[in-house]
């Protein structure tokens, strides 16, 4: 997902590796975009378009890879080879994980691609800002003559007429506690350069609501901050949690559930589970059949949350089992805890006897 994020793109390709100890010899390597490229010799009748080759359909079969970091020179060891999409049985094998926009998309664009220039331009300015509210803090006055000072028309000559000390007079510097006596004309100004800006802060929000609006995220959960009533964060969370819930179903879908399959095809091949019928296809995708459950949303007010769910379980629009798959747990494991906890309960409950004595 973060090399989706910042690349736009990556392969998921599916390999065979067994190991000492382990269950399953099925993993994955991930192959970060950058090294999709096009070859050098490719033929004029294939259609690669940055490295992922297409049939007469549109559809990929095949992906170019670099062998090696894409800033090293190209040589017999670091070279494009290809990748077929599909293995000899005709299954998919390597996964290309990208967000498409448009319905012929071959390539991702990283997560940050449409704000890029603000990022970019909003660090300029803070930097300058930062560099101007520091120089601001030094303490500096200016000198006004009104022409026989040695800021004047005639400084050169008025400062070789002075003597030497008054010479390293107009030279010095400021100290504590120090006085220094002005010549007949001069007089001193100093400077108000207006730093820290006070439109620093507002320009920096209207660029960061910017952002998020490009980006699909409300500006409070974008900077971590909620200074708004408890609606409008409850709010700003919630159209998020849409956000991040399209992100992880995504996800889901291009990845988990096909490595997942992955894994249930060689524990059924290896003998490990016991599945009639997975050679069918209709079957095959029964046992393959997941549901995934994923962290909930954290909750600003427990308490009011706590009260709506109970209401939309007496009412009836929730069962039990959907409320706590909200809440990212699993119902049949709350449930085994829950009868062991009233099992133990009752166990340590007093019985009491005909004569009176109580027993636990």
């Amino acid at each position: 997902m973060r090399a989706v994020l910042l690349d736009g793109d990556c392969l998921v390709v599916r390999r065979y590796r067994p190991v000492s100890g382990g269950l399953l010899g099925t993993c994955i390597q991930i192959i970060e975009g950058a090294r999709l490229e096009n070859p050098f010799a490719a033929s004029a009748e294939l259609d690669i378009r940055e490295g992922v080759e297409l049939d007469r359909d549109g559809v990929p079969i095949a992906y170019h890879i670099r062998n090696g970091n894409q800033y090293q020179r190209l040589s017999e060891e670091n070279r494009v080879f290809r990748l077929s999409r599909y293995d000899e049985t005709g299954a998919v094998q390597a996964l290309h994980l990208f967000n498409a926009r448009l319905p012929g998309q071959t390539r991702g664009e990283p997560f940050l691609a449409p704000v890029v220039e603000k990022f970019k331009q909003l660090g300029r300015y803070t930097n300058a800002e930062i560099m101007a509210a520091v120089i601001s803090a030094f303490f500096s006055i200016f000198v006004t003559s009104e022409g026989t000072g040695p800021f004047g028309n005639r400084a050169d000559a008025h400062l070789a007429s002075r003597k030497p000390e008054d010479r390293e007079r107009s030279s010095q510097k400021f100290g504590q506690g120090l006085m220094v006596n002005l010549l007949p004309g001069e007089k001193v100004e100093s400077v108000t350069p207006g730093r820290p800006n006070s439109g620093f802060d507002p320009f920096v929000q209207a660029i960061l609501r910017q952002v998020g609006i490009a980006l699909g995220l409300p500006y409070e959960v974008l900077v971590q901050h909620f200074q708004s009533s408890y609606s409008a964060s409850r709010a700003a969370l919630l159209e998020a949690w849409k956000f991040f819930k399209l992100r992880r179903t995504w996800l889901i879908r291009m990845l988990c559930q096909p490595v997942y399959e992955w894994m249930i095809q060689e524990a059924v091949a290896g003998g490990m589970l016991d599945a009639p019928g997975f050679d069918d296809p209709l079957k095959r995708r029964i046992y393959l059949s997941a549901e995934w459950i994923g962290a909930s949303m954290q909750s600003i007010d427990p308490l009011k949350d706590a009260k709506a769910d109970e209401v939309r379980l007496n009412s009836g629009v929730a069962s039990r089992r959907s409320l706590v798959e909200e809440q990212g747990r699993d119902y049949e494991k709350l449930k085994r805890e829950i009868d062991s906890e009233m099992e133990d309960l009752k166990k340590s409950e007093p019985v009491e006897t005909q004569d009176g004595k109580d027993l636990k």
